[in-house]
């Protein structure tokens, strides 16, 4: 079909709204907040006709003729091909309507959090939506209870949606009701809808601990054929499973000896694990945490400013916030959540999870343990400047939707961008403590670990405790953490290979630019990548290389 390109790209904006019809909670995410007031409707007719749908969209962006396109525009269209039918794979394949219990639990607690925790409209405002949506909490949970096969259910989904509905009630009982004390004339009804909410969670246990968990029995693991289409069609990687494991071991064993050759420098006596275990002793206490990162965030950014790395997108901010404790058994350290390509202030949010203060003491120790002085530093730039933060907001100041929404397709170069900085943060003096480049060197140690990981658990067989047993061996990790990792895994096929591949890919692209550019200055390098959003790294080397690349294809 011939079309031009300012058809193309209203074709792509129609599809991004249809599809956030169809997900409230994720168009509240990308900053859409036409439907702040919905929960998704999961009943069987509605997930049929999004399955039709997407079969339409495909074959529409299929068809299209790009031949007199620009380039921009022909990588938009390979984009939203293979954003599609990553859609479609996710529905038809790996079926989490029917699978994984904690999908509606998520639907809901996310729902409710985003309005709270992002600050687009006043409280007011915000709360009335969030009454809105809490109202809709039994009937979402009403469909899972429909919906899933517990046989088809992995064991471990299952405890991970019991563990997050636990811990969710206090976000229903609690958090919401002293929320929405702050606008006085809604607060009895949202306390209200907050409770009856709270109720159908208990029911929603319930059925996870009656009906789901005794007869759990499903595969988390993705198998082999299905894990490289991933890492084929949403990454655009032309690797095998067993190339990507023997990369993950080689890089692996040498970041082991680079671990090992720093160690020495710090204390020929002692290795690098020993070095590390003392090291975490050294951390903030439970109660100046947050504060602690909060200072750290201001000093990364001072430094990426003053050394002139990368341009800081005007208007951007960034808040620390504690996560809630729903969302704790999957985020162990910290997570950062990006303001969306639809929000007009661009903020982002920090989480830190705070030392749960009902844990035994040696629990609490453990939880803090994981936030030691050595990797403070590294995550902070990791997660905001010039890592996360920054490049998610710069993608979000781009002309075209589709480089926007890249990240959903896939997590190679935003991962991958985000660990690129870390070294890059080292080699220019931010990271200069010894024992900060060994905290540096033991998180790529750790990722070089996810990708032995990633592909052991979807494709070789490997079990929950097996994976959890290897990051605690070998990579250092605590138990607890380990298994917040481990969870996580079966869950994100490919998304834990893509921070140390992305990052490879990326310094790739690097050396190439250096190499056409040999004078060309670091902002001036990143400031050509980061315009090119948030795409595979294989079509960003078409973006900024141009036609002495190989061709565009769409990949099967």
């Amino acid at each position: 079909m011939t079309i031009s390109q300012e058809e193309f790209y209203r074709r792509c904006e129609a599809f991004v709204r249809r599809m956030m019809e169809h997900e409230p909670v994720l168009a509240t995410e990308m900053g859409e907040h036409r439907h702040d007031h919905r929960l998704a409707d999961y009943s069987r007719p509605a997930l049929e006709g999004w399955k039709r749908e997407l079969a339409e969209a495909l074959a529409e962006f299929q068809g299209f003729d790009t031949s007199s396109f620009d380039l921009q525009a022909r990588l938009d269209q390979v984009l939203m091909v293979q954003f599609v039918k990553s859609l479609q794979r996710s529905l038809e394949r790996i079926r989490p309507h029917f699978r994984d219990p904690g999908l509606y639990l998520r639907e809901c607690t996310d729902g409710a959090f985003l309005l709270l925790v992002r600050e687009f409209a006043p409280l007011e405002e915000r709360l009335e939506s969030l009454l809105s949506r809490l109202r809709a909490v039994p009937e979402v949970l009403a469909q899972g209870k429909a919906n899933v096969e517990p046989e088809s259910v992995p064991l471990v989904w299952a405890q991970v949606a019991l563990e997050s509905a636990q811990r969710g009630l206090s976000f229903f009982t609690s958090i919401i009701p002293s929320a929405a004390r702050g606008v006085p004339g809604l607060a009895p009804q949202v306390e209200r809808a907050s409770r009856r909410a709270a109720e159908a969670v208990e029911d929603y246990i319930s059925f996870l601990r009656e009906e789901v968990i005794p007869r759990a029995k499903g595969d988390f693991a993705v198998g082999r054929e299905l894990f490289e289409e991933m890492l084929r069609q949403d990454h655009l990687l032309d690797i095998s499973t067993e190339e990507l494991l023997e990369t993950g071991w080689r890089l692996f064993e040498e970041t082991k000896a680079e671990m090992e050759r720093v160690a020495g420098e710090i204390d020929p006596h002692k290795s690098a694990r020993e070095i590390l275990e003392e090291a975490k002793a050294d951390h903030p206490s439970a109660g100046e945490l947050l504060d602690v990162y909060r200072r750290e965030m201001e000093r990364v950014r001072r430094f990426v400013v003053e050394r002139d790395i990368a341009a800081i997108p005007e208007g951007e901010s960034l808040k620390v916030e504690p996560t809630p404790p729903f969302m704790w058994p999957f985020l162990p350290y910290a997570a950062y959540i990006s303001p969306g390509p639809f929000e007009r202030v661009q903020q982002g949010v920090f989480l830190v999870t705070p030392v749960d203060p009902d844990a035994p003491p040696e629990e609490r120790e453990e939880k803090l343990r994981g936030h030691s002085y050595a990797k403070l530093p590294v995550t902070a730039l990791h997660e905001a400047y010039p890592g996360h933060h920054l490049q998610l907001t710069y993608a979000n100041t781009l002309p075209t939707l589709p480089p926007k929404l890249g990240s959903m397709l896939s997590s190679l170069f935003v991962e991958g961008w985000a660990f690129y900085c870390e070294e890059l943060m080292e080699k220019l003096g931010y990271i200069a403590q010894p024992i900060q480049r060994l905290g540096r060197l033991s998180d790529q140690l750790w990722r070089a670990g996810r990708i032995i990981l990633d592909v052991g658990l979807h494709t070789k067989g490997m079990g929950v405790e097996e994976a959890v047993d290897f990051l605690v061996r070998e990579v250092g990790l605590e138990r607890s953490n380990a298994l917040a990792e481990v969870r996580w895994y079966t869950q994100a096929p490919t998304y834990p290979m893509s921070y140390l591949m992305g990052k490879l890919e990326i310094l790739k692209l690097v050396e190439e630019y250096k190499r056409r550019h040999p004078q060309a200055p670091l902002r001036e390098i990143h400031k050509a990548i980061l315009s090119c959003g948030s795409i595979p790294p294989k079509l960003m080397r078409k973006r900024l290389f141009g036609d002495s690349d190989p061709g565009l294809e769409t990949p099967g």
